[in-house]
């Protein structure tokens, strides 16, 4: 992937994050395509709610792998959180109610593009490895900034590697 603009992150570190009921979305394909904007959309529609978008993604039917050149062969869920007593919607539209359980993780701050997340990725997989802690699942991001508002470079998003 070219580098587009310089990016950052911060230190690594081990976090217990609780368990969260959320509004979620699958899909495939590239960030930037029509399928992610729609689901974005559904899910916004859904709660009435600027909450913080979440996205977990992988390649293929592996979800332990994440071809970063490659993203017509991502998957993705894409997820906000319910506040709570928010019952979520009907049951009858491609957004659902999900709990995501509690979970240790490793999570930075990174700040600049998200075509440039490789090295804070890296950086993710390095820290849980030094612990002596595996990865149990594909790699979460918490949008922090709007990319409609913000520039590439002052993008900040929290990475997040789920580890045991």
């Amino acid at each position: 992937m070219t580098n587009t603009t310089r990016s950052q992150h911060t230190r690594p570190e081990l976090v217990d994050l609780p368990a969260q009921d959320v509004l979620a979305v699958d899909g495939a394909g590239p960030a930037e395509g029509a399928t992610f904007e729609e689901a974005v959309a559904a899910l916004y529609a859904a709660l009435g709610s600027d909450a913080p978008l979440q996205g977990t993604f992988w390649s293929d039917a592996d979800r332990m792998r994440l071809d970063l050149d490659d993203p017509a062969g991502w998957q993705w869920m894409l997820a906000l959180p319910l506040p709570d007593g928010h019952p979520g919607p009907a049951p009858d539209g491609p957004v659902r109610v999900e709990t995501v359980p509690a979970h240790r993780a490793v999570r930075l701050l990174h700040h600049g593009s998200y075509e440039d997340e490789g090295p804070s990725l890296a950086a993710l997989y390095e820290h849980a490895a030094a612990a002596g802690l595996r990865p149990t699942g594909p790699h979460t991001e918490v949008y922090l900034t709007d990319p409609r508002v913000v520039a590439p470079a002052d993008l900040r998003t929290e990475l997040r590697l789920p580890v045991a």
